[in-house]
């Protein structure tokens, strides 16, 4: 009988339906979002599969702190605002810095990994990439490569994915 009881309690606080909340999550989660599409403008153009490691980490970061207050009543906007814009200064700051200075780009943006040269894989560039060869054949597939052979020189770009420069068939 207990058990029946906890599970009412239980199922009658978690579908409780209060209308003032639906209301709050409605309308903050649509200022929010319209927050949002203005700063993902600021940001610019890049897409997800263009982001640097220090990108990805400030998109993370940023998705959590305009989560938060979607849900949670007790964080103001006005603070995720003010959060949103301190990242996305930093973010704006690291590309100023990273594209002024070669040394601060050399820290902040990984170095350009070989996995093909002239042909012949490098073994060493796949281990240091971890990329299985399976994993390098489906890359190699979805760019219309069908060997090895015909692969000038292929990379792990800074941004994660495969570049392929094929052999001139002359």
């Amino acid at each position: 009988m207990d058990i029946l009881l906890s599970l009412s309690e239980y199922l009658d606080t978690a579908l409780n339906f209060e209308p003032a909340l639906i209301l709050s999550i409605i309308l903050r989660t649509l200022i929010i979002t319209g927050i949002l599409l203005i700063v993902i403008k600021w940001l610019g153009s890049k897409g997800i599969g263009q982001l640097t490691t220090y990108q990805l980490i400030i998109i993370l970061s940023l998705g959590n702190i305009v989560g938060e207050p979607m849900i949670n009543s007790d964080t103001s906007i006005v603070t995720m605002i003010t959060a949103v814009v301190i990242i996305i200064t930093v973010f704006k700051l690291l590309d100023y810095v990273t594209a002024k200075n070669k040394r601060i780009e050399k820290i902040i943006n990984p170095n350009i990994i070989p996995l093909v040269k002239d042909g012949n894989i490098d073994k060493e560039g796949l281990k240091k990439a971890r990329i299985g060869i399976k994993e390098f054949e489906s890359y190699m597939r979805s760019a219309g490569i069908g060997d090895v052979s015909e692969i000038e020189q292929s990379n792990l770009e800074i941004n994660g994915q495969v570049s392929f420069i094929k052999k001139d068939r002359r």
